[in-house]
């Protein structure tokens, strides 16, 4: 366990989608399963960030690099402490 650990993760509250990006994710889900359809988008949202995962974690990397971190400390700073690695990464940016 990491020092950052220790902390309870923000909580990300999303907005309604915008109708386009949400009939997007309803189609989505609704060929996908028989579950409910709320449980299918979640599962499809998921779906989505694993297949980006490479992409994702080359930004991360990146500002691990000028930050002296891994990326899997950084990913860490950034969910248990966002205010935190913001901040850091303002330093390296300005």
């Amino acid at each position: 366990m990491n020092q950052y650990q220790t902390r309870k993760p923000q909580e990300i509250k999303l907005n309604s989608l915008n109708l386009y990006e949400d009939q997007l994710l309803n189609a989505l889900a609704f060929f996908r399963t028989k579950r409910e359809l709320s449980i299918q988008a979640r599962h499809c949202l998921s779906m989505y960030l694993r297949s980006s995962e490479e992409r994702i974690m080359k930004e991360v990397e990146f500002y691990a690099r000028h930050c002296g971190m891994s990326a899997e400390e950084l990913l860490d700073l950034m969910y248990y402490a966002p205010d935190q690695a913001q901040n850091l990464i303002k330093g390296i940016i300005s």
